[in-house]
C-alpha cells in the first residue's frame, strides 16, 4: 500500500474544484456544504475555511476557475453562423463546469441574487448576450436581417430558451438541439 500524499497549492485546489461541481451536481446549491466539499476532495474542512469563508466563497471561486473569460465576437458574415457559433460556445462554457451555472441560477435566484449569480452573471449571461447584441446589430448593418430586430430583447431569447431547456425541460444541449434554437426560434424573429 502506497502512503498518501499531501496534495497542495493548484492538485489540492483543483480537486476540491471538482468536488463542489460534483456536489452541486448532486446536493444542488442548498444542499451543498463545506463538509461534503470536504469529504469529497479528500481533504480537512480547516483546509477550504482557510481559503473560503462561505459555500458562497467558495463557488465563486470555483466558477471563476471553470468559466473561461468571454469568447471574442465571431465575424463570419453571416448572422446564422454568428448566432450558433456563440450559442455553442455558451453550451461548451456550461458544460465544463457541469451545468453548475443553470442549477446557482435556478436555486440561488430562489431565494434571491447573491454573489454567485452576480459571477454567472459578470463572466457568461452578460457576455454573452452582449455578443448576440452585437451580431444581430452587424447583420442589421449589412441588410441580413430586419433593422429592428437588432434589439436587446431578442439577442435574450437564445440563451433563455437554453436555459429553460435545460432547467425545465431537462432536455439535452446537443448540437442539433442549438441549430434548432438558431433556425426555428431566432432565424424566424430577426428575417427580414
Amino acid at each position: 500500500m502506497t502512503p498518501a500524499t499531501r496534495r497542495r497549492g493548484g492538485d489540492l485546489e483543483a480537486a476540491i474544484f471538482d468536488a463542489v461541481f460534483a456536489q452541486l451536481e448532486t446536493a444542488g446549491y442548498h444542499g451543498l456544504t463545506m463538509e461534503g466539499v470536504a469529504n469529497a476532495a479528500r481533504t480537512g474542512k480547516a483546509a477550504l475555511y482557510r481559503r473560503w469563508r462561505s459555500k458562497d466563497e467558495l463557488i465563486t471561486d470555483a466558477l471563476k476557475h471553470a468559466l473561461p473569460r468571454p469568447p471574442t465576437a465571431p465575424d463570419t458574415g453571416k448572422v446564422r453562423e454568428d448566432l450558433l457559433t456563440i450559442l455553442t460556445c455558451t453550451r461548451d462554457t456550461l458544460l465544463t463546469c457541469r451545468g453548475a451555472a443553470f442549477k446557482v441560477l435556478k436555486e440561488e435566484g430562489e431565494a434571491g441574487k447573491g454573489i454567485v449569480h452576480d459571477v454567472v452573471h459578470e463572466r457568461l449571461s452578460q457576455p454573452v448576450r452582449d455578443l448576440l447584441y452585437d451580431a444581430l446589430v452587424r447583420a442589421a448593418e449589412r441588410g441580413e436581417i430586419r433593422p429592428g430586430a437588432a434589439t436587446r430583447q431578442i439577442a435574450n431569447v437564445g440563451p433563455a430558451v437554453m436555459v429553460y431547456n435545460n432547467l425545465v425541460q431537462g432536455g439535452p444541449l446537443d448540437d442539433a438541439y442549438l441549430e434548432s434554437v438558431v433556425d426555428e426560434v431566432l432565424m424566424p424573429l430577426i428575417r427580414p
